[in-house]
């Protein structure tokens, strides 16, 4: 038999451990916020793909990382349209990252309504849906988690808000 201050010791163990792990689990919830559902970013997944401009992914990569202007940059520059040669080599070769450090750092003191701006003031012709589908679906990207609201144009978080290690 058990004595019964070890089993009361025992208990108040476990009731240590499981109330850290609960208010740990609920700070770090709180620490970051969201600002898109995952239906918004999943729907983005598809059209970064393919939408009224084309597919990001052939400017700015298959993964996003953007263009330097090396040779194995995917998918090759040679093989983009005419146009997207163009204004990719008028750029220098460079396309800004979408996904990764360098979006991060670029984008960590602005607002997700910066953001949206900038896609409205860049590709003001693609619709508002499909604009702010495709920026859920880049901070989903970047590490940001969705939430049970859709991102808005009027939308106003501080990006670096988005992220547990800001």
């Amino acid at each position: 038999m058990v004595p019964p201050m070890r089993v009361a010791s025992a208990v108040a163990i476990i009731a240590i451990v499981l109330a850290a792990r609960f208010s740990t689990h609920a700070v770090q919830t709180a620490a970051r916020e969201s600002v898109f559902s995952a239906k918004q970013a999943e729907t983005g997944r598809m059209e970064i793909q393919k939408n009224s401009f084309g597919a990001c992914t052939d400017c700015h990569t298959s993964t996003l990382s953007g263009r330097i202007g090396t040779s194995d940059e995917l998918p090759p520059l040679n093989t983009l349209t005419e146009e997207y040669q163009k204004l990719i080599r008028g750029n220098g070769g460079k396309v800004p990252a979408l996904v990764g450090p360098s979006f991060r750092t670029r984008w960590v003191g602005r607002s997700t309504k910066d953001l949206s701006q900038e896609f409205l003031e860049r590709f003001g012709h693609v619709s508002e849906e499909t604009r702010l589908n495709i920026i859920a679906y880049i901070l989903q990207q970047n590490g940001a988690a969705s939430g049970t609201q859709p991102l808005t144009m009027t939308t106003d978080v501080e990006i670096r808000k988005l992220f547990t290690d800001r």
